[in-house]
């Protein structure tokens, strides 16, 4: 059966955020590739014999993309301390325990209600960090399209072989389950809390693969601090909770990209990086990396938002993700959109506001190597369209289209969403 879905405002979501007016797209009932996108009347001229569906009142969007998000330690609620990332990590290493009893215990719940957040929020693509691999195979069998990574952390030498061993389980457990909307993937926890032989050793395996491969950068001014002068909060945090007299940092910042130089074929992404500097974003760039930012998390943890400064003549696409519950109130996509309009006054808010729904789309599916994020031929069939109470947008009148604006402001829920050209809400 083919079909024809328009809406009132179709956001293309390409990189000149192209809207169409009364637009549509075009797809064959599970198959998961859109024939066509253009004039909703121009479409259902082409295809007479498909099942038609026009929202008067509505807007036609690719499906979100939440390309950082943590299932994991879905079960905390005010166990953890903010206004600082050292105070943070402290109470999260003081309430470790405490928080993944709970989570062991209530995991199937939190693990479901965190799927039906991304759902309820209109994202059809995720991009899940995952410390255990707890989530594996509810997520592989969920209607998300997931890519799937599978965190490495370990700075003990002498835990090296275990760690590594156990990562490569769940890595090969993951690659077991791959399909169409599951696509394992490797992430290195961060530059303060990796060793270089592991590190090293999955990236040559992320190079040979194609995987996909995340790593946190310069969350924290604690970090940029450990990496540049071997001080500050990580060398307390390494003698107290680790019990090494004399700890050193591993990498510089620049060493640490450069040992990410073999991926520039790959899909790659920083995450945070609140506290990067030119070079370090210039190096990113050269890296054709994406950066993917969680401003919650960010505002929580570090009393900052990115720098939206360094993208200035740079082609760094930004993704937007919700981190987890342990730096968040919630993992809703939505919301994220909407605090992150706030947190740059000194842009242009319409401007900011298409960029801000790129970032959730098009440049989602980058961060992650997908290949949906736009409305276009041959994309993968995710879409939304959320319903709205009235237009967001009155053509006749003389005032530039707000509606990509408005759509963050107002959207909560879509009436119908569309994954892997299958219905799910």
């Amino acid at each position: 059966m083919l079909h024809i879905w328009g809406a009132r405002e179709a956001f293309i979501c390409d990189e000149h955020f192209s809207i169409v007016h009364n637009g549509g797209i075009a797809f064959e009932e599970n198959v998961d590739k859109i024939l066509a996108v253009g004039e909703y009347d121009t479409l259902c001229s082409q295809f007479p014999n498909a099942k038609m569906q026009f929202f008067p009142q509505g807007v036609l969007l690719p499906a979100l993309i939440n390309a950082h998000i943590h299932f994991e330690f879905g079960a905390h609620f005010a166990q953890f301390c903010y206004g600082d990332f050292g105070t943070w990590l402290d109470s999260l290493m003081d309430s470790r325990d405490e928080v993944l009893h709970i989570q062991n215990t209530y995991f199937e719940s939190i693990l479901t209600q965190g799927i039906n957040e991304q759902i309820n929020a209109g994202v059809g693509s995720v991009g899940a960090v995952s410390s255990y691999g707890y989530d594996m195979s509810a997520l592989a069998l969920s209607p998300l399209r997931v890519v799937y990574f599978n965190e490495a952390i370990g700075s003990n030498p002498s835990a090296i072989d275990f760690l590594y061993a156990n990562m490569l389980e769940r890595l090969n457990n993951a690659k077991n389950l791959s399909s169409p909307t599951f696509t394992p993937a490797i992430a290195l926890h961060s530059p303060y809390s990796l060793h270089p032989i592991m590190a090293q050793k999955l990236i040559d395996i992320a190079a040979k693969d194609k995987l996909p491969l995340s790593t946190h950068f310069l969350e924290s001014a604690h970090e940029r601090e450990w990496l540049t002068q071997n001080s500050g909060y990580f060398k307390t945090f390494f003698q107290r909770f680790f019990h090494i007299e004399n700890p050193q940092s591993f990498y510089s910042p620049q060493s640490f990209l450069d040992m990410l130089s073999p991926l520039r074929d790959t899909p790659l992404s920083l995450t945070h990086c609140l506290h990067i500097k030119e070079e370090e974003a210039k190096s990113i760039e050269s890296l054709q990396a994406s950066i993917i930012t969680c401003p919650r998390s960010n505002r929580l943890l570090n009393n900052a938002f990115f720098s939206r400064s360094h993208l200035h003549n740079k082609q760094i696409p930004l993704a937007l993700g919700t981190d987890g519950k342990s730096s968040n109130n919630n993992v809703n996509l939505l919301d994220e959109l909407r605090v992150s309009l706030y947190a740059y006054p000194q842009e242009d808010i319409l401007a900011l506001a298409k960029s801000l729904l790129l970032s959730a789309t098009l440049y989602g599916a980058k961060a992650l190597g997908l290949n949906n994020g736009t409305l276009s031929e041959g994309k993968n069939v995710d879409f939304a369209i959320f319903e709205f109470s009235q237009p967001l947008f009155y053509p006749n009148q003389s005032r530039p289209n707000q509606s990509p604006l408005q759509f963050i402001l107002h959207a909560k829920t879509p009436s119908h969403l569309y994954i892997n050209a299958k219905a799910v809400l």
